[in-house]
């Protein structure tokens, strides 16, 4: 019986693109790699709805949902409908496209309490972006992340912890999550340098439980920001629309000045932003940022068409419905196949499994390559996604699945 995720065509792909792009390590959390040799497929050729279809024409129930974007499913013939009519028109042309305040508009509208909107291209620009308008608002050079959050590829965040530089970056302090001694520890020594502090609404790091941010540490934030004047952003690329229908920020219970904004807000089309509040324009408006790719009038268009369903639709309820069965039917299903360490956390809409004698995640990564045969796609390492095409029969069919791949892994795969 050949026990490979990735068939000959997916093979091939492999030993093809590893002859001309260095993407196994680079692409981190792109790369199928980053789950292990072989537990999922390394490249699609086709996505519809919540399924995708790999080279070898395997099919899935996907619950990685293109690491996030894909919010309503792929291919939703509204959003693709939007986006063709656009295409029809433009995409790219000189100046700004006339489809650019109306998404702005209608960003604001849902986004309560924000009045200007700043579009950048990926997750990453805006998260970087929130560091240089804090500092241009505040005139001050220190910001405060946490320890081990990722805000993306930009320079000065990704050498705040890398471990292979012996200088960090001097304007970059990260505090460990939910210490809030640690945080108002910092007020009488850097109180009147710190610019910003950029937060993230989960602590959903590869191989662990997720922790919610505690009350005690969004009133210590609340704290820190009133005895320094210092501005908050909210990291709100990766949880956008999963935590809160509004934004992370109502499900926190923060104050945000700035709020991050990528991923699935247009189901799959590349467009970012940031929202800010109106104390904050005129240090906006001080810094130069531009790109060529920024503009794209047919993602903004989805993007309209994204948020319009999203809201029409009550997606979010439908998330959390489909979520809260899928997490139950996968932990019984675990425990009734003898595993009694099953652990799922973190919010319904995007959930993560760790199996808790399992600390290398040797066995869940068994789990996620059986399930793979068999036909979904589970994240041994890395939280799941949930989309508005998962519906009652997709849910019932992945908890089928689940079932039989925990049957299929060994209860005394420990890695030591």
């Amino acid at each position: 019986m050949n026990t490979s995720v990735n068939g000959p065509k997916n093979q091939a792909m492999w030993a093809r693109t590893d002859r001309v792009v260095p993407g196994g390590g680079v692409y981190f959390t792109r790369s199928a790699r980053f789950a292990g040799n072989d537990v999922l497929p390394g490249f699609i050729e086709y996505a519809e709805g919540c399924r995708v279809t790999d080279v070898d024409g395997k099919s899935y129930i996907d619950f990685n949902c293109g690491n996030g974007p894909n919010l309503l499913g792929y291919r939703h013939p509204e959003v693709d409908a939007a986006a063709a009519e656009q295409g029809k028109k433009m995409d790219l042309a000189s100046f700004f496209p006339d489809s650019m305040p109306a998404y702005a508009e209608r960003l604001l509208d849902w986004g309560e309490g924000f009045d200007w909107a700043i579009f950048t291209k990926n997750g990453s620009d805006s998260s970087n972006l929130a560091l240089r308008i804090m500092r241009s608002v505040r005139q001050r050079p220190i910001i405060i992340l946490f320890k081990a959050a990722y805000h993306g590829f930009g320079l000065e965040i990704s050498l705040s912890h890398e471990t292979t530089f012996d200088e960090k970056p001097r304007n970059i302090i990260r505090v460990p999550w939910n210490d809030a001694d640690a945080l108002l520890g910092l007020i009488e020594e850097y109180g009147d340098q710190v610019a910003g502090i950029l937060v993230n609404p989960l602590d959903q790091s590869p191989v662990q439980e997720t922790q919610p941010m505690s009350q005690t540490m969004v009133d210590a934030i609340d704290t820190f920001r009133a005895r320094t004047g210092c501005c908050v952003a909210l990291d709100d690329i990766r949880h956008g629309f999963r935590l809160h229908p509004k934004g992370s920020h109502k499900h926190m219970g923060l104050d945000a000045d700035l709020l991050c904004l990528g991923k699935a807000q247009a189901n799959g089309y590349s467009t970012s932003t940031i929202l800010g509040k109106s104390s904050l324009r005129e240090g906006a408006e001080n810094i130069r940022f531009t790109a060529t790719y920024m503009f794209s009038s047919v993602a903004f268009r989805a993007g309209i068409a994204t948020l319009d369903i999203y809201e029409r639709d009550n997606v979010f309820d439908h998330l959390s419905s489909m979520g809260e069965q899928l997490v139950e039917g996968i932990t019984k299903a675990g425990l009734e196949a003898g595993h009694e360490d099953v652990v799922m956390s973190g919010p319904p809409t995007m959930p993560t499994l760790l199996l808790g004698q399992d600390k290398k995640a040797k066995r869940a990564r068994m789990f996620a390559a059986n399930a793979a045969r068999l036909g979904a796609i589970f994240h041994p390492t890395l939280n799941w996604f949930l989309s508005y095409a998962h519906k009652q029969a997709d849910i019932d069919e992945a908890i089928e699945i689940a079932r039989r791949a925990f049957a299929d892994t060994p209860i005394n795969e420990v890695q030591k």
